[in-house]
């Protein structure tokens, strides 16, 4: 994420991506979100000022049998944020 772009956020939403902070090895830039109502609020309120994607993760359960190549939003742990 640009540098000016992080600058101009409100303190609140700082704060946020700064607990979930990816490497700077990794073309995310926040990971493992929980998913909660609070971050997707925290999220969505991000996707107002830049385009991001959002990628769920998560592991098979009893009822839930994970496809190899992505997770539904439904059966997700977490989530990560990437730029579009």
């Amino acid at each position: 994420m640009d540098k000016l772009v992080k600058f101009c956020l409100d303190k609140e939403l700082q704060a946020w991506m700064k607990q979930y902070q990816a490497p700077e090895c990794e073309r995310a830039f926040a990971k493992d979100i929980p998913n909660r109502w609070y971050d997707h609020q925290m999220a969505d309120r991000l996707a107002k000022v830049i385009q991001i994607r959002r990628k769920y993760r998560g592991s098979s359960s009893v009822y839930y049998r994970r496809p190899t190549a992505y997770c539904h939003k439904q059966w997700a742990d977490r989530f990560a944020l990437y730029e579009r």
